[in-house]
């Protein structure tokens, strides 16, 4: 189940939008579950995890873009895409990191094209996951929760932006199931490289603020990879 919402101020764009949404999403084999809201601020309230945010940028009290700057400040990783009759701030969508930018009236080629587009990196975001099982106990974690994992004696303890996950493996055959957004960085540690802002004196900056070690020996390869990412981008 894909998980979108639609927020403009204006009842007949929404309409449209979510006629559009759904039509597509059927066509394709989809399902999805569409939200609307009629301010940014509803938009913020909601307690739901979207997959997809449609935006209107000008709208009552709070505009697109400053929802869509609180959206990045909370930490919601929800591609967005704007929809608006203003060509001015398509410049002002990279800085949130937009899926894409469509002008109104929408073109149908264009919408489906984005649409098509952005579910691919959906699916793929959803199917990135480590299934960790102790016993009776299991638990699917997605790859972009974890920040890194660690290696203690015969466990591997697997940090994530919420919680602590140990169980018995070997950090090897993690490492394979990691890959390729993952790096070993020492002989211990498995570093998400979406989750490395900086590195200094052998250690990788975490944007949680952790530091992990970096192996002397590893350091140069450690750096390209760094690099290739971010060349790659993550959307």
């Amino acid at each position: 189940m894909i998980n979108i919402a639609a927020c403009d101020d204006d009842d007949k764009m929404i309409l449209e939008l979510k006629n559009r949404i759904s039509d597509y999403m059927n066509e394709t084999g989809h399902k999805a579950e569409i939200h609307t809201f009629f301010c940014a601020e509803d938009l913020l309230k909601s307690e739901e995890s979207f997959d997809i945010i449609f935006l209107d940028i000008q709208m009552g009290n709070m505009t697109g873009l400053e929802a869509a700057k609180q959206i990045r400040k909370s930490g919601l990783e929800s591609y967005l895409i704007f929809v608006t009759v203003l060509k001015e701030y398509v410049y002002d969508a990279f800085t949130v990191e937009a899926s894409d930018y469509l002008l109104k009236p929408l073109d149908s080629q264009r919408f489906q094209s984005t649409m098509a587009r952005v579910l691919q990196h959906v699916r793929d975001k959803k199917a990135a996951v480590l299934t960790i099982q102790k016993g009776a106990w299991c638990k699917s974690i997605p790859f972009t929760d974890i920040l890194y994992c660690e290696a203690i004696n015969r466990k591997i303890f697997v940090h994530t932006k919420h919680e602590i996950i140990d169980y018995y493996y070997k950090i090897n055959s993690l490492a394979k199931q990691l890959e390729p957004d993952f790096f070993c960085c020492h002989r211990s540690y498995l570093v998400n490289l979406k989750a490395v802002c900086g590195y200094e004196n052998g250690q990788a900056k975490l944007v949680n603020g952790n530091n992990i070690p970096v192996s002397r020996l590893r350091v140069q390869a450690f750096m390209e990879a760094m690099l290739n990412y971010m060349k790659k981008g993550d959307r």
